[in-house]
């Protein structure tokens, strides 16, 4: 059961080696790496709703920036007509997820100006399909107005687009995911695509307490356009409890 999945990593692995061999003349010369843990917490009011508390830190130390984002989310999930997985997180099963939520963005880092500090009022709308070989296709749509505050000024709208592709493997009753996708950011000012982010990672579901939790492991090359083309590696960890 696991050779399959085991024979496709190594496969793509080795294509993956000369594209990133490449990635320092496509994307631009590359930045320091930054690391973004996070914990969240998810807590299901009825059929279909559920509420979401985050805590989302943000580190790359080349530069000395830390920085700590909380949020808050309601969640509305709509029509559970997909196949059932194994995984906690029951938006999985759903063809659309609403979520509205509110963040706070701090700059923990004094000798560093920006950019944190921020209030977000941020909207999700992902609808999900069911494609063949089952692997399941989402489309996040990411749209967040966001005020500068405390140290410095501003308001900005930016929207993100999200594909992605998982597929759910069944290892001796554990779910095992994984997964890749682009994100395209458009930000007004400046009125233009700004940056893009390929990311790839795996999700592993367990049964420590209440419905369930996840494990992700993600790593994201995230390329800025403008000013000029440039691109920081990213690693990622998110620790996901379901009440």
């Amino acid at each position: 059961m696991n050779a399959p999945p085991l024979r496709t990593a190594c496969l793509v692995l080795a294509l993956l080696a000369p594209a990133a061999a490449r990635a320092q003349g496509f994307l631009g010369p590359e930045g320091a790496a930054a690391y973004q843990p996070e914990i969240d917490a998810y807590f299901r009011l009825g059929d279909g709703l559920r509420m979401q508390a985050q805590v989302q830190p943000y580190l790359l130390p080349a530069q000395q920036v830390a920085q700590v984002a909380f949020g808050i989310y309601a969640s509305w999930l709509v029509a559970n007509v997909l196949r059932d997985l194994l995984t906690p997180d029951e938006a999985k099963s759903h063809v659309v997820d609403l979520r509205v939520g509110v963040l706070y963005n701090l700059n923990l880092s004094p000798t560093d100006p920006g950019p944190g500090n921020l209030w977000t009022l941020q909207v999700d709308l992902t609808p999900r399909s069911s494609l063949p070989a089952g692997i399941l296709a989402s489309v996040r749509n990411r749209v967040s107005f966001n005020w500068a505050v405390e140290g410095a000024s501003g308001f900005f709208f930016r929207y993100r687009v999200r594909p992605r592709l998982e597929r759910e493997f069944d290892v001796l009753g554990v779910p095992v995911t994984p997964f890749v996708d682009v994100e395209l950011f458009w930000q007004q000012p400046p009125a233009m695509w700004t940056q893009f982010r390929v990311e790839g990672g795996l999700q592993v579901g367990f049964d420590a307490f209440a419905r369930g939790q996840t494990i992700e492991v993600n790593y994201a090359a995230i390329t800025a356009l403008q000013p000029s083309r440039s691109w920081n590696p990213q690693i990622g960890l998110i620790l996901s409890s379901y009440f």
